[in-house]
């Protein structure tokens, strides 16, 4: 009973940190109007898939517990994090970001960000015996972008990375530059992508034929929000993959440079 209890304990603590988290990044959203409505639904997805594996690890650890009264909480607790998906899902099937969305541009530390989100994911790693290695290539840091859109678009990059990877596998994330931008790579040693697969990698609500390694849900709309923020940061965004031998994602962000408010991106 007592390890039952421990289990319960860090899979509510695990959950707290991860709302906290998730919490302070909606803090920083724009407002919610139609042109960043897919923007947000993808971050509020993201939020329903901590919660509704954090509902499956405690269905788990109350498995053989005495009182059944606490499953059936639980298990409403999950019934609901998937009608909300559902729901989230709807939303970005229908809505753009567009190019209204005001995105803040400001000198932002790529390495910085980019330890933080491995810092992040590492936790959701650790349930799989994921490792992720990281190293900087570069001593020129900065990239002029909104600090926010860099961030959800990273977010789903390493999300994909550990949901598609099988246990015990590393994850390898570079940043390095080269003339005028900064790229970061995320390379994961999962299934790789099919060459009928690859066309459709940044449609809106594609589904391919990789399966997550740890039942994770897959809605098929990060990769098309991810896509749609690079382009109006100034960026771009693809990926190298062949069958069986994982996939490489990676970003490029225009590098900062001094006066550089005088070259935003057309449409900001």
């Amino acid at each position: 009973m007592t390890d039952v209890k421990d289990r319960v304990a860090e899979a509510i603590g695990k959950a707290q940190t991860e709302l906290e988290q998730a919490l302070s990044d909606l803090d920083q959203l724009p407002a919610v109007d139609p042109s960043s409505l897919a923007y947000a639904a993808h971050a509020l997805n993201n939020y329903l898939t901590v919660a509704g594996g954090t509902a499956e690890l405690l269905l788990k650890a109350l498995a053989n517990h005495p009182d059944p009264k606490l499953r059936v909480l639980v298990e409403g607790v999950q019934q609901a994090t998937v009608m909300m998906s559902q729901i989230v899902t709807g939303l970005m099937n229908n809505a753009s970001i567009g190019s209204a969305l005001r995105l803040l541009f400001t000198k932002v530390d790529l390495t910085v960000l980019v330890q933080k989100v491995c810092d992040f994911y590492q936790r959701k790693a650790d349930h799989k015996r994921i490792r992720i290695i990281w190293r900087s290539r570069t001593e020129e840091p900065f990239v002029w972008a909104d600090r926010v859109a860099v961030a959800a678009v990273l977010d789903n990059i390493f999300s994909n990375a550990v949901k598609y990877s099988p246990q015990g596998k590393e994850i390898f994330v570079t940043v390095r530059r080269e003339p005028g931008f900064l790229i970061c790579s995320v390379q994961d040693e999962g299934p790789g992508l099919s060459k009928e697969d690859q066309p459709k990698l940044f449609q809106k609500g594609a589904r391919l034929s990789s399966v997550p390694t740890g039942g994770e849900a897959a809605m098929g709309y990060g990769l098309a929000v991810a896509k749609e923020l690079m382009d109006l940061l100034g960026g771009a965004i693809w990926c190298e993959s062949q069958l069986g031998q994982g996939a490489c994602f990676s970003i490029r962000l225009p590098e900062y440079r001094e006066k550089q408010s005088d070259l935003l991106p057309s449409g900001t």
